[in-house]
């Protein structure tokens, strides 16, 4: 059964609902770089997270949107994936730079972004390795910040500490449906992958949120 398609977009649904993403991460980059622009370091960690939103939601809105060449559609596969890399890394940087502190700070940042980069380097460079070791990395890498959990229940809120949580079950329950591929909804519209893409945005969301309220705000050590 073919999917429904737009003119010449391959994947309509999959193609607007992450390039309105894209648009909104943008909008949240400059948010919070506004919110914080007092504190330069602290902006510069904001941004990492902003850019990475906007790079995950507008690369994933290129490749679903526009039909690629079988080659290019390759390339593109292999830079959709390797950004979700990139956004787990990004997500992590402003939270363990302004909340963390000393060695744990800088042995999270070294750890998210050091896998970050082998993950996308397997990706790009060696992209017939098996693909539940990708799905298998992003989850270790998205929970381990159940490593430091007792420390940011030391400086959050229980809201900003619900709202990382949430934000991880959100991203969890996607790649699960993802690997199982269920619900089959309406297959040649919305189905199981565009599932996928709402509870990723919502993941982006709540995170978000999460540093906006709590983690700009908040005093570093």
């Amino acid at each position: 059964m073919e999917r429904t398609t737009l003119g010449r977009m391959h994947n309509p649904v999959r193609g607007f609902l992450h390039g309105a993403a894209a648009v909104a991460s943008a909008v949240a980059l400059v948010t919070l770089a506004i919110r914080t622009a007092w504190d330069t370091p602290r902006m510069i960690s904001m941004i990492a997270f902003g850019l990475s939103a906007v790079a995950l939601y507008t690369t994933s809105s290129l490749y679903h949107s526009v039909p690629w060449r079988r080659r290019w559609k390759q390339r593109m596969q292999r830079l959709d994936h390797s950004m979700i890399f990139l956004l787990v890394a990004g997500t992590y940087t402003p939270i363990a730079f302004n909340v963390l502190s000393g060695s744990l700070k800088w042995a999270t940042l070294s750890l998210v972004w050091g896998t970050a980069a082998a993950g996308i380097f397997q990706k790009v460079f060696f992209p017939k390795v098996r693909n539940w070791l990708s799905i298998t990395l992003y989850m270790v890498m998205g929970w381990f910040a159940i490593v430091p959990l007792p420390r940011l229940l030391d400086r959050l809120s229980a809201g900003a500490v619900a709202l990382l949580i949430l934000g991880g079950i959100f991203y969890s329950t996607g790649m699960i449906l993802l690997v199982t591929k269920r619900p089959r909804l309406s297959p040649r519209v919305f189905s199981y992958h565009e599932v996928f893409h709402v509870l990723v945005i919502s993941g982006s969301v709540a995170h978000f949120l999460m540093i906006l309220l709590y983690v700009a705000p908040i005093a570093r050590t």
